[in-house]
């Protein structure tokens, strides 16, 4: 029995990382579902902000690409900067012939309404699955609204939606779908596939008055970077933070870097970091904070998590109610008090204490990692 055929199209792909979450989303379920289906993927040949296009790699032509977890080589096209036209993209989803198009995130006219053209026509556009990636979070429409809005008004009335199905990661990014798409015909909740688990994890030195933070995303409005920066001066010594990842927002990135100059004895900028490293640098700090104006999953948060660390971040996230288990503190990102409370909370705790947070935030993970059902429902989510 032939396998059926998903074809899933991002902007961006392994080996890029420095677009976050959702690249990460995309591969873990690629690696998840290899066995199953037979896969093609079309993506950019460039990494955010990025002029250099991957190494390795063929743009304009399939590439038989291996990577770490992967049992076999996965099909992937990577188009040069100018991106795909309607013509080429038709031509290769023709050639295909997809049972599934997956179309990953929802903001790129190359990536996403391109191959809604391209599907529409096909006529393919009921074989089209859509996931927003959080993208249609309240806290992630607020940057630059005015110009999502208009380019969400645009996608509704071409009539180009009306007939696909879309992938939830939870209950609320269901409700934001309805929300601004209220006449879906079709929504499947079906949870992002992470990482497993650390095997053990390690209990680091913690003193009375020590804390060692460490930040780890896309440094961009939304992930609230400047929030702590600008609070680190409320906290008395003994505080330092370690600021991981790729400046999305060159704007933005420019005032965080304006106060980390103020504060070189307290925050250290280290450049971006390749996931395959990520476990291992959250585990040389104390707490990870990401004080986040919005997700839908939150890898790096989870990553924390997965490596029994306890994390500091709003209540726009799935890890809420962190507090009541032990695994972290959820803050009022718009009371700077809240944000404070949480770090002196953290840094006032002795060993023992703070021990019983590193455990509550592994068994955090670990209980979000057995609870999946991952299987029945993307067997759904591709029916």
């Amino acid at each position: 029995m032939s396998k059926k055929k998903l074809l899933f199209i991002y902007d961006y792909f392994f080996p890029g990382y420095k677009a976050g979450g959702p690249i990460q989303s995309l591969t873990n379920l690629v690696l998840s579902l290899q066995h199953t289906y037979d896969i093609q993927v079309i993506t950019g040949g460039y990494d955010l902000q990025s002029k250099d296009a991957y190494t390795d790699i063929r743009l304009n032509t399939w590439n038989n690409v291996s990577f770490l977890g992967a049992d076999e080589k996965i099909k992937v096209w990577y188009g040069d900067s100018a991106g795909l036209s309607k013509q080429t993209l038709t031509a290769l989803v023709k050639e295909f012939d997809p049972d599934h198009i997956y179309l990953n995130g929802i903001f790129s006219v190359k990536y996403f309404f391109l191959p809604l053209l391209a599907a529409k026509s096909l006529g393919y556009s009921n074989r089209v699955i859509v996931c927003p990636r959080g993208m249609l979070q309240g806290g992630a429409l607020a940057g630059k609204s005015l110009k999502k809005l208009i380019y969400l008004n645009a996608i509704r009335l071409s009539g180009l939606m009306r007939n696909v199905k879309w992938h939830a990661t939870n209950q609320e990014e269901k409700e934001d779908i309805i929300k601004i798409f209220p006449h879906s015909k079709e929504i499947v909740i079906a949870e992002n596939i992470p990482k497993k688990p650390a095997p053990n994890i390690s209990f680091p030195t913690k003193k009375v008055d020590d804390l060692r933070m460490i930040y780890l995303s896309l440094i961009a409005e939304k992930k609230n970077l400047l929030l702590v920066l600008n609070l680190m001066t409320e906290v008395k010594p003994g505080l330092s933070l370690e600021v991981y990842g790729p400046p999305k927002d060159l704007e933005y990135w420019q005032k965080c870097e304006e106060v980390i100059k103020s504060i070189p004895n307290k925050v250290k900028y280290m450049g971006d970091v390749k996931p395959v490293n990520v476990q291992q640098i959250i585990s040389s700090a104390h707490v990870f904070v990401l004080p986040t104006k919005g997700e839908n999953f939150g890898h790096a948060l989870y990553e924390s998590l997965s490596v029994g660390r306890p994390v500091i971040t709003s209540f726009f996230t799935p890890w809420n109610s962190l507090e009541e288990i032990k695994a972290g503190v959820n803050v009022d990102i718009n009371n700077d008090k809240s944000l404070i409370l949480a770090i002196e909370k953290f840094k006032a705790m002795d060993q023992e204490e703070y021990n019983e947070y590193c455990t509550g935030a592994y068994k955090l993970a670990n209980a979000y990692y057995a609870g999946m059902d991952s299987e029945n429902k993307y067997k759904q989510l591709f029916a």
